[in-house]
């Protein structure tokens, strides 16, 4: 489709810029604070409440705006709703009842279900969010918002079950303190035979979803905008998918010591042959 350059930038380029920038930003925000220590991600979350209701706020605003910055303003509330739930969990306040290295005789579904117990109370946050941000989409006609916080979701969410079966590269260092104890769920190994299907779901999404902003361009340029944000988003999960499992070097902590899976340890990694 030959599109005016004005549009293809407002379609190709501009949503990658800022979503690149917003995501790196808030990435490098939340990595800062878990640096510092529970306590100081703990302020931040209660001093950011009212930005997280500022954002429920502007997604219900905008949620008859169709226009190109009523996608902005939707999928960066979205973003925004999505962080403060990562650093309620992040910084200790919503994590789950297990808080302890997995235990050394749990396998399969039993290691599964120490896992999601280190999670739940977040999970339960996250239930919620989708029903309020449910109820906000229920008449909308702009639903950038919602589907940016669902989809930033299934992204992490992927990813975290990939980092359980088994990945290369793995950040240890990257994990607050307090929840170090999460590592000992970690597997290290090339691959599992969960990523190439996660991938390539992850792949036709953002296919379907490029594909769809070209078809809005012209007679939709909001709805364009918005999908083709989506559509960054999603691909941009699908680089960090591909990190997980590409060679990079020694990307773990000096300290980390590689051990077979029966014995986890919070500082240690798994590694499955």
């Amino acid at each position: 489709m030959n599109l005016p350059l004005t549009l293809w930038a407002q379609l190709y380029l501009y949503p990658l810029i800022a979503v690149f920038c917003l995501w790196g930003g808030l990435t490098v925000g939340l990595l800062w604070l878990n640096r510092r220590g529970a306590r100081p991600a703990q302020l931040v979350l209660l001093l950011t409440i009212p930005l997280l209701i500022i954002a429920h706020h502007q997604m219900y605003a905008v949620r008859h705006d169709l226009s190109i910055i009523g996608a902005y303003q939707g999928v960066v509330a979205g973003m925004l709703i999505w962080t403060w739930h990562e650093l309620a969990f992040y910084s200790g306040v919503l994590t789950g009842p297990w808080r302890a290295p997995c235990p050394p005789a749990a396998t399969g579904w039993r290691r599964f279900g120490y896992a999601l117990s280190t999670h739940l109370y977040h999970e339960a946050a996250v239930i919620v969010e989708f029903c309020l941000l449910g109820w906000i989409a229920l008449d909308a006609g702009n639903v950038a918002g919602p589907w940016t916080f669902a989809l930033l979701w299934a992204l992490q969410h992927s990813a975290k079950l990939n980092v359980l079966l088994g990945a290369r590269s793995l950040h240890v260092d990257a994990l607050p303190v307090h929840l170090r104890y999460l590592g000992s769920f970690w597997t290290q190994r090339p691959s599992n035979p969960f990523f190439l299907p996660a991938v390539m779901t992850a792949s036709v999404l953002a296919l379907i979803l490029w594909i769809a902003a070209s078809l809005f361009a012209i007679d939709e340029p909001g709805r364009a905008v918005g999908l083709a944000l989506l559509a960054t988003l999603t691909t941009l999960g699908i680089l960090e998918h591909w990190l997980l499992v590409l060679p990079m070097g020694n990307l773990q902590p000096a300290n980390v010591k590689v051990v077979p899976p029966a014995k986890p340890d919070i500082s240690r990694l798994n590694i499955d042959s």
